[in-house]
């Protein structure tokens, strides 16, 4: 999981800063074409003649931070609770000294690794971007609630990427910036898309499919036969359905092999997708944004999640099978390991 953006500190986006040379090597020009073939990537809201809404660049792998969060602040909680069982057997004011030193060590590190939890739980269920080809607007939710408005022509957009250690590797999204009047220096910074896993071959259909939305002849049309599944979000939670199918998609490449043998790992993602959704609130766009993006009634190039297919076997059921049996095991390993620290203490 990148979280480049969504938290503070070292995560967030760098702006009051002049443009950097690589940022300038990698700009993508708007009127120049980036690719052959477009792809929406699953990152599609909804689209018509008007706009195009997208998914922020952390949706695919929300439950992420839940899961580590949990993770990270679980030893510690037990740490500091074997210590203060601790201290009625202990004698000497220095070793209770350093019980309560463990203790409050132990409280900091529950403290940091809940506030990850809460880089998705409590928050917002997503962070729409709206693209209106009309006005030649862009909208975009930030994580702090603010709204970011500017104009299209005058976005600089980018590719660029951030390493996460965790995994080895960089992450590339399509970077937009709002720059001051000088032309150099950033003022505002989002995603704009987000290729599958920060796939850095798959950025350029993608930026192709936006860029040829906002400026190709036939975009809409285009980007509209392009689009097959809407994530079934906007005005509405995420369903529990999906939200199994898209915890479990990062392994449909190999659904009999990789679904199943990491579907413990997948299951427990999963549950943190579920927190993160079900804690938190729905955006809303401003009415003043409505009205600027206002829909014909006869508009023939609307679609959103009410115009999906029914998911294949291998797409939908299977993943619910697998999210079932993985939870159970999941389920079986954590009781098993919180009754042997039970004993233990």
């Amino acid at each position: 999981m990148n979280f480049t953006g969504l938290g503070p500190y070292k995560w967030e986006y760098k702006v009051d800063r002049v443009l950097s040379d690589e940022e300038r090597q990698n700009h993508l020009e708007k009127g120049k074409k980036a690719s052959e073939c477009i792809c929406d990537d699953l990152s599609v809201i909804r689209i018509n003649s008007t706009y195009l809404e997208l998914v922020d660049r952390w949706y695919a792998d929300k439950g992420h931070a839940v899961v580590y969060g949990v993770i990270g602040a679980a030893p510690a909680f037990a740490i500091a609770i074997m210590s203060i069982n601790a201290i009625p057997d202990v004698k000497g004011g220095v070793a209770t000294s350093l019980i309560a030193a463990t203790v409050l060590l132990m409280a900091v590190f529950c403290f940091a690794f809940l506030y990850l939890v809460h880089f998705e739980a409590f928050r917002k269920t997503h962070y729409p971007i709206r693209l209106n080809r009309k006005n030649r607007m862009v909208y975009a939710f930030k994580p702090n609630g603010d709204i970011v408005r500017a104009s299209w022509d005058d976005l600089f957009v980018c590719k660029d990427s951030h390493y996460v250690p965790l995994m080895g590797r960089r992450f590339h999204d399509i970077r937009a910036h709002i720059l001051d009047e000088d032309g150099l220096t950033i003022r505002e910074t989002f995603t704009l898309g987000y290729p599958y896993f920060g796939d850095e071959d798959r950025l350029p259909p993608l930026w192709e499919y936006i860029r040829g939305y906002m400026e190709g002849g036939n975009g809409v049309e285009r980007s509209y036969e392009a689009t097959k599944l809407c994530m079934p979000v906007g005005e509405r939670r995420e369903g529990i359905y999906f939200g199994i199918v898209r915890g479990f998609g990062i392994a449909a490449f190999s659904p009999f092999i990789a679904q199943t043998l990491m579907s413990p790992i997948w299951a427990v993602i999963t549950w943190g997708r579920m927190i993160a959704m079900y804690t938190s609130r729905v955006p809303r766009w401003p009415q003043e944004i409505e009205q600027e993006c206002k829909v014909d009634d006869d508009d023939s190039w609307r679609k959103d999640w009410r115009h999906n297919k029914k998911l294949a076997f291998i797409e939908g059921p299977w993943p619910v099978i697998w999210f079932v049996i993985g939870s159970a095991v999941a389920l079986s390993a954590i009781y098993l390991t919180i009754t042997s620290m039970a004993n233990a203490m």
